[in-house]
């Protein structure tokens, strides 16, 4: 099997002439839940309906607060909710540097405004649907499931139209909004807009795509995902409008689908089902089953709308690649309707084994869906193990080192870990508030060592578990105290831990 990546640089060049010899494309369909785009709407803040504005940043502690909270004894190994020690206070000179500010494209964008600049990850920033970053609309999608599975059995026993009013919502936590509901006025969007570098999606992939085609490695790359915001709220003229810009001018072809499926698919199935058991964390609370009964459907329904675009925007020659976990169903959708084709599968997460994959009720449709592509793609050779041990057990095929042989196709199966950009992130490191921010580092942590990690603050990445080792490590060899410092960089603000 030929190297599915043609070099370091160019990291994400899985579809030329290193894939399949001899086979050209007339375009490549990147497809991704989310596309590199969205829509920021102006002049909207006086509407009904409209997200407020941003806050005012967040007051940074003074020299006593924190000082004072730093000096106390804290530990992770004891008491029912320990809390680390604040970070001591910033120097006057330096605390703009280092004060929670709220979350903007500004700070959030090296370039802001410019859609086609480097990009971040989507797995540190809010939630879909939340309106931090720019003007846009909510979300009407109607209430999940209840917590307690008898209320939930409750619910579903009810008339259609009665099972709204049968929720009990509990208290938002502070700084959350909930959705709002379908009951809700129209929202007139109509104003004036623009696109932006979007906040969602795969910000690897974005950079990686972009960097191969400036340096000529990629012909027509055309984009395949949501818009990234809700759009029930938006009028039919107003999406046609979108849909036209982003298709002339960014190559990027958007699936609208409603509010409901949008929230059922990606906030319900996706991040509560399907991104803890990829992790090895099997939901076992009642809401689990609640969630998979309640949102499985969105799931299938946002798939769909997604593969019913590519089927539309095909045309004979092009090369279909899709991406992640979020679209699992698609590969299959796509090759009922177009059975030529030439599709890519590459799953950016972790596959878990058989043993955990099996747990999950619609286990055979989802493989399946994936087994639609010629290629499925994974980050290790560990994940690209597990996928071929699962097909064989749970669906009964013959997989081999190279794939899985089905009746009508075979589908080769590789590891291949994503890269970066290095060229583009030397640029970025090149700018002025970047040299800046090296220079007060550099300062700050003179003659130490500093331990950075970058997770969400989520159960499943671990950031407990590497609280504890830094400070067993600290507790083991106390010369180090004064040595070394650990920075996480968790969502939307930077958290420095000095255990001393």
């Amino acid at each position: 099997m030929p190297p599915l990546f043609c070099s370091t640089r160019r990291v994400l060049v899985i579809f030329r002439i290193c894939w399949w010899d001899g086979w050209l494309a007339n375009s490549l369909h990147f497809t991704h839940s989310f596309l590199p785009y969205t829509v920021d709407f102006h002049d909207t803040a006086g509407q009904p309906g409209a997200p407020p504005r941003p806050v005012s940043p967040v007051r940074p502690a003074s020299r006593s607060e924190a000082s004072s909270n730093a000096l106390g004894q804290a530990s992770l190994f004891a008491g029912p909710n320990p809390t680390p020690p604040r970070t001591p206070a910033a120097n006057a000179d330096l605390v703009e540097f280092f004060s929670q500010l709220q979350p903007s494209a500004s700070t959030h964008f090296p370039k802001p405004h410019d859609p086609r600049s480097l990009v971040r990850s989507d797995s540190h920033v809010p939630e879909w649907g939340s309106g931090v970053f720019f003007n846009q609309p909510r979300s009407r999608a109607g209430p999940p499931p209840p917590d307690d599975i008898l209320e939930y059995t409750k619910r579903e026993e009810l008339p259609e139209g009665n099972r709204s009013r049968s929720v009990r919502f509990k208290p938002s936590p502070k700084g959350v909004r909930r959705p709002r509901s379908t009951s809700g006025e129209r929202q007139p969007w109509r104003s004036e807009w623009t696109v932006e570098p979007a906040v969602q999606g795969n910000g690897g992939l974005a950079n990686a795509v972009r960097a191969a085609t400036n340096a000529g490695d990629l012909g027509d790359v055309i984009w395949v995902g949501t818009v990234g915001f809700p759009t029930d709220s938006l009028e039919e003229a107003t999406k046609t409008e979108i849909y036209e810009k982003l298709e002339a001018e960014y190559d990027a072809l958007p699936v609208y689908v409603s509010d409901s499926d949008f929230d059922g698919h990606y906030a319900h199935y996706c991040k509560t089902i399907l991104w803890p058991v990829f992790h090895y964390q099997i939901p076992d609370h009642p809401k689990s089953k609640a969630y998979e009964d309640h949102s499985w459907v969105f799931y299938v329904n946002l798939n769909q709308a997604v593969a019913d675009t590519i089927v539309k925007s095909y045309k004979r020659g092009d090369i279909i690649w899709i991406h992640d976990y979020h679209l699992l169903l698609v590969p299959g959708m796509i090759r009922k309707k177009l059975p030529d084709a030439q599709i890519g599968f590459f799953l950016h997460t972790a596959f878990p084994s058989s043993e955990v994959f099996r747990c999950l009720s619609v286990r055979k449709e989802l493989l399946e869906g994936v087994l639609g592509a010629n290629l499925v793609a994974f980050q290790s050779k560990e994940y690209a193990e597990h996928f071929l041990t699962t097909c064989s057990r749970l669906l009964i095929v013959e997989a081999t080192n190279e794939g899985v042989q089905l009746d009508n196709h075979f589908v080769n199966v590789v590891s291949r870990p994503i890269g970066i950009d290095p060229k583009g992130l030397m640029t970025a490191r090149e700018e002025p508030a970047v040299q800046e921010w090296i220079d007060v580092m550099s300062e700050r942590y003179k003659g130490k060592k500093l331990i950075v990690a970058r997770d969400k603050l989520d159960h499943i990445r671990g950031v407990r578990q590497k609280l504890l080792a830094f400070e067993l490590f600290l507790n083991k060899y106390p010369e180090w105290r004064e040595k070394v410092r650990s920075i996480k960089n968790p969502s939307r603000f930077v958290l420095t831990m000095c255990i001393r």
